[in-house]
């Protein structure tokens, strides 16, 4: 049987992998010789600082974020689906923080997933949140998405380049 993730889970699972997203880039920030692609892993990995703040807060005080009488049934299951995939992607950024990459393109490629995959979780969290607290995590996407739009300019010079 699959795992049920709680918001709460969901939430823990969200400030892991921004703890882990700030070290990945730390990481790249300090492994780049590339002076523009060093600014934007400083730039992402003191943006992962804030959001694992901004979700640690709303874990502390759940009670004031998160639909406690949400009905279960086939959007759980979708939301389980998801946060599965973003546990497994917390994995990943630790084996990448360890192993490393070939180069600047790859580390964006993987830069691109992980907001991709940021971005659809924290969408699928939204509908647990109440809705007077949901610009909190709005907010959080819009910055994951303009991360995403960043990252893929990034890649398309890097192409260019090679």
């Amino acid at each position: 049987m699959a795992n049920i993730f709680s918001p709460q889970e969901i939430l823990r699972i969200a400030t892991k992998v921004e703890e882990n997203g700030k070290v990945l880039y730390g990481n790249l920030e300090k492994k780049t010789n590339d002076k523009a692609l060093q600014q934007t892993w400083k730039y992402l990995k003191e943006q992962e600082e804030l959001h694992r703040a901004t979700f640690q807060k709303m874990l502390d005080n759940i009670g004031d974020y998160v639909v406690n009488e949400f009905s279960p049934g086939e959007y759980n299951a979708y939301v389980t689906a998801i946060a599965s995939e973003y546990v497994f992607t917390q994995g990943l950024i630790t084996e990448k923080i360890k192993k490393g990459f070939s180069g600047d393109l790859e580390a964006v490629e993987f830069g691109i997933y992980i907001e991709k995959e940021s971005i659809i979780t924290y969408s699928a969290l939204r509908d647990y949140i109440m809705t007077e607290k949901q610009a909190v995590l709005d907010n959080v996407i819009a910055e994951e998405r303009k991360h995403l739009v960043n990252l893929t300019s990034i890649k398309s010079t890097l192409k260019r380049k090679g």
